[in-house]
């Protein structure tokens, strides 16, 4: 039998699967992923039932018109009648504070430097399950960038869409492209192999392409977390950044972040091929 390379989209687990595109506009790339489901709470009695959890975003809504992200818990009692609403509010600001208490049957505030710092918080309230999309951890929230959202109710973990996604930064304030990968989703760690990274850009001026590491998990512990795996001088044109065969791609573990950036970039258009390395590595 003939050997075959790695086909695309024909259910072969060595089928290329193309990730992207990354793109650089405030309704794409979201940079958190949010799911809310309700559960007891210690405290809070029997007759207090849990409805609906909602998130509100305002770029200039915590002191200093930094970014704030508030969390609403909806409650009514098992007569119907509608309970008084907990709020959860996340400040932008340069270190982060605790929840002002633990006690989480009350309303109560936090303030986060990081988005690494954000998850943490929102993972620490009953219900609420948060980690990152198209962003590095590292990521400063003390600032305005963001995009404003209306009061919208959190989605379940229920089927393929039972997410959240949240979050967008404004890109005119940050020019700079992300994009998350891995496998199966964007904060699994299983190992692939990398085939392909292509693409062009609008404004190249000192511009660089990465691929990086960005691990939750890793965070901050001095070990491989933000090790570069891919590094080049940005193009205009449309470029093959890695174009690998699978007898010389490189292996390696994800989540890993592509970071396209510039003086002036503008437009970003990328995407990224991997193939399955091995099942549950």
């Amino acid at each position: 039998m003939s050997s075959m390379g790695p086909q695309f989209g024909n259910g072969r687990l060595d089928a290329i699967e193309v990730k992207g595109p990354m793109t650089l506009t405030d309704t794409s790339m979201p940079c958190l992923a949010l799911q809310w489901s309700p559960v007891p709470v210690a405290g809070e009695t029997q007759n207090v039932q849990r409805t609906i959890g909602k998130v509100t975003i305002a770029p200039t809504g915590a002191v200093g018109s930094k970014l704030k992200i508030t969390l609403t818990v909806e409650r009514r009692n098992f007569s119907g009648d509608d309970l008084a609403d907990l709020t959860y509010a996340i400040s932008g600001a340069a270190a982060k504070v605790a929840w002002s208490s633990t006690d989480f049957t009350a309303s109560r505030t936090a303030s986060a430097a990081t988005i690494k710092d954000v998850i943490d918080l929102i993972n620490q309230l009953p219900g609420f399950k948060c980690w990152a999309l198209h962003v590095p951890h590292s990521k400063s929230v003390n600032s305005d960038d963001f995009i404003a959202l209306a009061e919208t109710s959190v989605k379940s973990n229920v089927g393929v869409d039972g997410r959240s996604e949240v979050l967008y930064r404004d890109v005119s304030e940050d020019a700079v492209a992300y994009m998350r990968v891995s496998l199966p989703e964007e904060r699994d760690a299983n190992a692939f192999d990398l085939m392909q990274i292509r693409g062009k850009a609008t404004g190249v001026t000192n511009g660089t392409l990465r691929l990086l590491r960005d691990n939750y998990a890793e965070y901050g512990d001095g070990s491989v977390e933000g090790e570069v795996y891919v590094e080049a001088v940005l193009a205009a044109a449309q470029t093959e950044y890695v174009d690998a065969t699978k007898e010389n791609a490189q292996t390696i573990r994800g989540p890993v972040l592509l970071e396209v950036t510039s003086d002036d970039l503008t437009v970003a258009n990328y995407k990224v091929g991997i193939v399955q390395r091995t099942l549950g590595a």
